[in-house]
């Protein structure tokens, strides 16, 4: 916009005169585009009417304010009167061209930039849902794990050793004598006596007080004439055939089987009462020391660990009972 003819004159005089500058841009009340009235508007100065001491700000100035409010929000210049400001509008001061701002920036809106909405969480996977579902270990069952192996070595000494599926003595002495020797032939199943001697009410436990006599006699047998057994019994020892009949001796009988068999004749028949301290684990028969009397191998041995038996059969120890502590056997 150009200046009119009144504006270029005034500003002439006003380079030349002395008076107040004019009031302009910031220091007006309203940038509204029309004349400011200074307080005495009626009043000359040196001689120039007051009215034309009075200018006008060119039109860029005020659009270009009015573009800077509204990129402030502090709102374009709205009052009454004001003039639209051109989109490209050209303004020539002293021969100079100036160019005002493009429209959009004067019509760019305040509105307020709203809040940017928020990222909803990603869904959990379900093993995490599922691992916070889950109950927790209790604090009282901390103590009760740790405890465990110590209860577990407890609970293992309590333990004891599974019994054997093997028969035990007794029972293998059983079934030897009514099968392989044919005992139960001679002396009855019962051992009530027959073609050989009564064995039954103690009769086998006077005649042989102590296990390792019976022990030789069945191995080797008895022998026409000669008297065995102990000489303190009732009736003294016993001569040697019954019924015109001797005992035959049973060699071809291993260790193991021959202390079965006696076993079943003194204890089964015979009722030898055996003291508890004098059975092992699995009903075995121990010294009265405690010691076996079959070694790892079967073969019988006496308290100390020795063969009970010479390579001839006899016994090696005669008196194995008393050297390992023991006495006469009694029936119970």
């Amino acid at each position: 916009m150009h200046l009119d003819s009144k504006s270029a004159r005034t500003s002439s005089r006003l380079g030349s005169s002395a008076g107040p500058p004019p009031i302009v841009g910031a220091e007006r009340p309203e940038a509204t585009g029309q004349l400011a009235a200074p307080t005495g508007a009626t009043r000359s100065t040196c001689g120039i009417p007051a009215e034309e001491l009075l200018t006008e700000v060119p039109e860029h100035l005020l659009a270009r304010s009015r573009a800077r409010r509204a990129a402030l929000g502090l709102g374009g210049d709205t009052t009454e009167g004001a003039k639209p400001t051109p989109a490209a509008a050209p303004a020539e001061t002293g021969g100079e061209v100036a160019s005002t701002p493009a429209a959009t920036a004067a019509a760019k809106p305040s509105t307020a930039t709203s809040a940017a909405p928020q990222k909803e969480p990603e869904p959990l996977p379900p093993y995490v849902e599922a691992a916070i579902r889950r109950k927790k270990i209790p604090y009282w069952a901390m103590p009760v794990v740790a405890f465990l192996p110590i209860w577990g070595v407890l609970y293992a000494q309590t333990l004891t050793k599974a019994p054997s599926k093997e028969p035990s003595q007794l029972e293998a002495g059983a079934a030897l004598y009514s099968g392989k020797p044919a005992c139960a032939g001679c002396h009855g199943a019962t051992g009530g006596g027959g073609t050989g001697r009564k064995l039954a009410e103690c009769e086998v436990v006077k005649t042989f007080p102590f296990i390792e006599q019976q022990l030789e006699f069945v191995k080797l047998g008895s022998k026409q004439g000669q008297p065995y057994g102990d000489p303190n019994r009732e009736g003294g020892q016993r001569p040697g055939g019954y019924n015109g009949s001797l005992m035959p001796g049973f060699k071809s009988l291993t260790d193991k089987e021959l202390l079965e068999v006696v076993r079943h004749e003194r204890e089964t028949i015979g009722g030898e009462k055996i003291e508890p301290k004098r059975l092992g684990p699995n009903g075995e028969l121990l010294w009265p020391n405690g010691k076996p009397m079959l070694d790892a191998s079967g073969k019988l041995v006496d308290g100390d660990g020795k063969p009970l038996f010479t390579p001839e059969g006899t016994l090696a120890n005669a008196n194995a009972t008393e050297a390992a502590g023991g006495s006469k056997a009694q029936c119970g």
